[in-house]
């Protein structure tokens, strides 16, 4: 065979692959493409979910059964898993475009047998009959040139769309973790606000009793048992409604954490008096922390592409150029068809423009132009909610964190009155009945002071999601 013609077409070939590869250089150096392993491929969380999660913020509210739920949210919530698989499809979808921008090889087979009736006349002479074989086994590559880098354009947004999934995904573990601890603190609550009501139903059974009692002696009017009845209901109709918000609070955390709701009522939790509160949480967050926030980067990530797009529908105005080869073997016999004396190779250059597409291309640009600007706006916008977030998180951090150290004053007052009125009680200087009402207003103050701690507890976990999960403060548990 003659060397140089076998030179040749090697030369081509490694022509059509060294280009891709090039390219394909350029955009591991310049696009910061993560490679991606094969387990990640596979919608695994494994690898990122603990820093998604950010266990350490959760054990500093030192609840072995809030970390649990935690974990197994973030292992078994079903939205969860849609986020991960979102983020292994565009994956797919980035290796799909990456792999446009290699030469496409291919093989196969071709036979073909053609036959002439031999009664074609010509000058008196007469055509023979012709029966003829053909076999072809061609080995073909073909290659887009990206010249206009059309093909390596196409593969930065697809990694901007990654990189936007991805910021899904990270506020899917902030959002579901955070409500998750809300609604178990609400939970939580309940459980004790429950208590407390079954008190105060007590108290005023007792008090109703006695007011009856007085009324029987004509110490007080039929107005006041009337009254006594009227807040009895009033409090048995409120622990109905705490039982309620109890189921419902405990389905909600079964249905988070991928569990059945037959059995929420037997979901663990801590006693409320055991939750504490954090402090050293920051009164104010930089810039820098707010900007890094998942729902900002997404925007910043699809202006990105957007701006590709742009790119890429000015470019749809110039033309594709494509280079093609062929290496193979024809030959009229099959045994002579892997001979080396039947090879046949080619190489060649396509160049293909569009003329006329009835005003497609230009209306197309003008569409990414528009959507650009949507998505510019978009992004301003998400920056000022953003601030706008982390700013009343820190307000209501602030005055629910007043109102509860208020109620906390207000209840060791009451409880150094309320002393008082059992001594007093006990000198037979006011009745029982005097006491149980006292008793009753201590009750609901508790109940007040209960609501303002989950309050100051649930602001912390709303400005730990307006901050994006980082809230850089070393903080603890009081």
């Amino acid at each position: 065979m003659n060397r140089t013609k076998i030179l040749t077409l090697a030369l081509a070939v490694s022509f059509l692959t060294s280009s891709n590869l090039a390219f394909s250089s350029e955009i591991k150096d310049k696009s910061n493409i993560k490679q991606v392993s094969s387990k990640q491929l596979k919608g695994q969380v494994q690898d990122y979910r603990i820093e998604y999660i950010n266990a350490p913020w959760w054990e500093s509210f030192n609840d072995p059964n809030l970390s649990a739920y935690i974990a197994k949210s973030a292992e078994a919530n079903h939205d969860i898993k849609m986020a991960t698989l979102r983020v292994s499809e565009s994956q797919a979808l980035l290796s799909e475009s990456l792999g446009k921008e290699f030469p496409i090889i291919g093989i196969g087979s071709d036979y073909s047998f053609q036959k002439t009736s031999g009664s074609t006349k010509f000058a008196s002479l007469s055509v023979p009959s012709v029966v003829q074989n053909s076999f072809t086994l061609p080995l073909n590559v073909r290659y887009e040139v990206d010249l206009w880098r059309k093909n390596r354009d196409k593969t930065i947004g697809m990694s901007k769309e990654l990189e936007a999934v991805r910021c899904d995904e990270k506020a899917a573990f902030i959002s579901l973790t955070s409500e998750v601890a809300a609604i178990y603190f609400n939970a939580v609550k309940t459980d004790k606000l429950i208590e407390l009501q079954k008190n105060i139903i007590d108290l005023r059974k007792n008090i109703a009793e006695l007011t009856k009692e007085k009324n029987n002696f004509g110490l007080c009017s039929t107005s006041d048992v009337i009254l006594a009845d009227k807040a009895l209901t009033e409090a048995q109709s409120k622990l109905n409604d705490l039982e309620k918000y109890q189921s419902l609070f405990l389905n909600q955390l079964a249905v988070l954490t991928g569990q059945s709701v037959d059995n929420s009522l037997f979901l663990k939790r801590t006693s409320f008096d055991e939750i504490k509160g954090l402090q050293n949480l920051p009164l104010n967050l930089s810039s820098d922390v707010i900007l890094k926030r998942p729902d900002i980067l997404k925007a910043e990530a699809e202006l990105q592409k957007a701006k590709i797009d742009v790119s890429l529908a000015r470019k749809d105005f110039l033309p594709d150029i494509s280079l093609s080869g062929q290496f193979g073997f024809n030959s009229n016999t099959f045994s002579k068809v892997l001979n080396w004396d039947s090879y046949v190779a080619s190489i060649g250059v396509g160049v293909a423009e569009t003329i006329f597409s009835g005003g497609q291309r230009r209306a197309r640009l003008k569409a990414k132009k528009f959507h650009y600007e949507q998505l510019f706006e978009n992004y301003q916008k998400t920056i000022l909610t953003s601030f706008q977030e982390v700013n009343d998180s820190l307000v209501a951090l602030k005055t629910d964190g007043q109102k509860d150290k208020d109620n906390l004053n207000r209840l060791r007052l009451e409880k150094e009155n309320l002393d008082l009125i059992d001594a007093k009680y006990k000198e037979g200087l006011i009745s029982y009945l005097d006491t149980l009402e006292y008793k009753e207003k201590y009750a609901m103050l508790e109940q007040e002071q209960i609501q303002s701690k989950v309050d100051n507890i649930i602001d912390s976990l709303s400005l730990y999601k307006a901050a994006g999960g980082k809230i850089t403060e070393t903080v603890s548990a009081n």
